[in-house]
């Protein structure tokens, strides 16, 4: 049959004939650029023009100060551009008949809660994949709290909404987890395995999976990098968020990205074999919120590369330089990703590297999409740089306003034992505060801070357990702000923003 033939061509010839005639010398004069203005240690470049890859390069290394090479087969995890997997696999079971998007979350997995009494009972699968739940992140549930999937939805559940059911797009990771859920179940297996046998096996991802595990296990990986306030940059340990899923937990390579981008391209199709109906991939791909950029997503859709942004199903879709744009970033500890497309114009790319923070990504995938569209140059390189740099001048300034604003010469109102105990949140769960020898310590999920008093009875919560993962905190601040009662004794303490409670066992 032809279109097994074009398939395997497809698959065994990554960059076909045409891609001779592509310059790569823009392109890679782009990415040296990005990597030595942000001090990445390496990055890995897919670009598909027209049905073909016409560009699949690595830069670099996998892990600084190293002599191995970033390859086109180096497996990075993608971390947030999964969540257009995820929407393709709930797509792919709309198109079974298993799922409809407007199903109700709890028909498909009842023990689904949220706090808005609305919300929990309107809540479909929709808004879970468009980030209208009225709910924020609270990642810290599954980044330091609990490491089982339903548990952590439940506990997301229960947290408190920041917005009302369906008014504002917020960004949230745990409703993609639960779509994962509930993917995986209605194919009879997991998330993973499902992710597995629908897209990565069919589309000859060969590299790809969609545990951490499997992905540390490639013997072509590279290893993550953070970059700390302090500037120094050094290689770290692999998130572990399998427990996360559906929200960001697929690994790939440029070379299978650069499958992923062809199938995305040709509406569904791998060869001549219609995947998924192209109606459907194209609802993922149509706005369904509008998105107003503030804070990080100013930087990554500024106004001077489109006019508005708004989210599909798993996608951004925005307007850039007057085309109408799809694309995703994904962030981890030490990895960043961003894959961006031009459907009209039939071009796609996908950068992946190694270090955090960092705008590698998002600068070269524009620079790229310029280049590929003809349109006037900018330094997005510059750009990105000067917005990382704005981003490092708010913690240092935030830093400055906090102690310029401490009260001198304060005390706490009661001695350090009497706020020794356990508090208690319905989503947070518990918070133990001890004293020794007139210090405070704090311990909740997986770390443990040390109280030192800033004024009055608020505390400054300094991370310093597990001492191998707490480098990741270095620009964030934590407080606990403890509140007396009538009594005069603690009754609560304001911690990660909540209200913990003390609890009388």
């Amino acid at each position: 049959m032809r279109s097994f033939a074009l398939l395997a061509v497809v698959l065994l010839v990554p960059a076909p004939a045409r891609a001779a005639d592509f310059d790569p010398k823009p392109v890679d004069e782009v990415v040296e650029k990005a990597m030595t203005a942000f001090e990445a240690p390496g990055a890995s470049v897919v670009i598909v023009k027209d049905g073909e890859v016409v560009h699949l390069k690595g830069y670099g290394v996998k892990k600084k100060d190293g002599d191995d090479t970033v390859t086109p087969d180096t497996v990075f995890p993608i971390a947030s551009c999964t969540k257009a997997f995820t929407a393709t696999l709930a797509a792919m079971l709309v198109a079974d008949g298993k799922l409809k998007w407007d199903d109700k979350v709890s028909d498909h997995l009842p023990t689904f809660r949220l706090s808005d009494e609305l919300a929990d009972r309107e809540v479909t699968v929709r808004d879970l994949l468009c980030h209208r739940t009225g709910m924020p992140r609270h990642d810290l549930l599954w980044a330091g709290l609990s490491t089982d999937t339903a548990d952590v939805i439940r506990r997301w559940g229960r947290a408190k909404p920041s917005t009302s059911f369906r008014s504002t797009w917020e960004y949230s990771n745990v409703p993609f987890t639960t779509a994962g859920v509930i993917a995986g179940q209605l194919v009879g297996s997991d998330w993973a395995a499902a992710t597995k046998s629908r897209l990565l096996d069919p589309l000859g991802m060969t590299s790809s999976s969609a545990t951490t595990k499997a992905g540390q296990a490639a013997a072509d990986h590279a290893t993550p990098h953070y970059k700390g306030f302090d500037k120094t940059v050094k290689p770290i340990a692999w998130d572990d968020l399998d427990h996360a899923g559906g929200a960001g937990c697929v690994n790939s390579s440029a070379r299978d990205m650069g499958r992923w981008l062809q199938f995305l391209l040709a509406g569904g199709k791998v060869g001549e074999k219609q995947l998924l109906p192209e109606w459907l991939l194209k609802e993922t791909q149509s706005p369904q919120m509008v998105v107003k950029p503030t804070g990080p997503f100013a930087i990554y859709y500024p106004p001077k590369a489109g006019a508005f942004t708004g989210y599909g199903l798993g996608w951004f879709v925005h307007d850039y330089r007057g085309h109408l744009g799809v694309s995703h970033g994904g962030t981890l500890t030490g990895f960043r990703a961003q894959v961006m497309l031009v459907p009209g114009k039939k071009v796609g790319v996908c950068v992946l590297s190694n270090l955090r923070p960092s705008l590698v990504p998002e600068a070269v995938c524009k620079a790229v999409v310029d280049h590929l569209l003809g349109l006037p140059a900018e330094d997005w390189v510059k750009f990105h740089t000067e917005a990382q740099a704005g981003l490092e001048f708010q913690v240092g300034a935030g830093r400055t306003t906090r102690k310029t604003g401490r009260a001198a010469d304060t005390k706490p109102s009661l001695p350090p034992a009497k706020y020794a105990g356990k508090y208690d949140d319905p989503a947070y769960g518990r918070l133990e505060v001890t004293e020794k020898d007139g210090g405070l310590t704090a311990t909740w999920g997986r770390y443990t801070y040390k109280l030192e008093h800033h004024h009055f009875d608020t505390f400054t919560a300094v991370p310093v357990e597990p001492a191998a993962e707490v480098f990741q905190f270095d620009r964030a601040t934590f407080e606990a702000h403890f509140r007396l009662g009538r009594d005069g004794a603690i009754e609560a303490v304001r911690f990660l923003d909540q209200e913990f409670k003390r609890s009388k066992s």
